[in-house]
């Protein structure tokens, strides 16, 4: 399991730090936790497969941690490197997500939740097992900062573990 840091800063722009977005490199899978607008970038830059990932976490709702999800989707559509994909690329965050990201699909007519891929946007619960990507399972964990904020505890077959929590308090 590796994890590579692609932005740790808050809203505020700085010249050295991006907001938040992490890429979790496991044996079987690539996940994306957090979503700000500088990640698809920072991913580029790095070299990551950002079109064979398998998921996308997103911890709340604010900008800063979901900002890039609505533009990337809207690339995503019209990419070359997304037209042969047959694997589902799931979106995974707290109660609201769907209808976020069916508010900003209605916008101008975006149409972002209609991809030439399977996209599952996947609402969870705290304390509710699932899996987020293949051979890596979590569990979603309340945490005190927005209604809809959760932390996330990651095990990947080998029983390597990452909790990822972010703003709190």
């Amino acid at each position: 399991m590796q994890l590579t840091v692609l932005g740790s800063g808050t809203a505020v722009p700085h010249p050295k730090r991006a907001s938040s977005a992490y890429w979790l490199q496991t044996s079987e899978a690539a996940v994306l936790l957090d979503f700000s607008v500088f990640a698809l970038g920072r991913i580029m830059t790095k070299g990551f497969e950002w079109a064979n990932m398998d998921a996308i976490w997103i911890s709340h709702f604010h900008l800063h941690h979901i900002g890039g999800l609505p533009a990337f989707l809207f690339g995503s559509r019209h990419a070359e490197e997304m037209k042969g994909r047959k694997k589902p690329l799931r979106i995974f965050g707290g109660t609201g997500l769907k209808a976020l990201l069916k508010g900003y699909s209605g916008l101008n007519n975006y149409k972002l939740l209609d991809q030439p891929f399977p996209l599952e946007i996947i609402e969870v619960e705290p304390l509710e097992k699932f899996e987020i990507a293949p051979g890596l399972e979590a569990v979603a964990l309340k945490t005190p900062h927005t209604e809809e904020s959760l932390a996330i505890h990651l095990r990947e077959r080998d029983g390597s573990t990452l909790v990822y929590t972010s703003d709190t308090g």
